[in-house]
């Protein structure tokens, strides 16, 4: 139920909250309900240069240097 690649946006214009599943970086999310732009040139630029960060390290293997749930 809980997906991590799930983002839930409010719409600044109607106030509904939207829900983003896939992320396509090349088009900017609207609001369902009324269309309008859910986040700004800046912000959408800043998300795009994340996902870009977070593709780049993806497929890192893990080695070890995180500690255990129990320490």
């Amino acid at each position: 139920m809980n997906d991590p690649a799930l983002a839930i946006i409010p719409c600044p214009q109607c106030g509904v909250k939207n829900r983003i599943g896939n992320y396509d970086s090349d088009k900017t999310p609207v609001c369902a309900r009324c269309r309008a732009n859910l986040m700004d040139k800046k912000e959408h630029e800043a998300f795009q240069k994340f996902q870009e960060n977070l593709n780049q390290f993806k497929d890192l293997p893990d080695v070890g240097f995180r500690p255990k749930a129990s320490e």
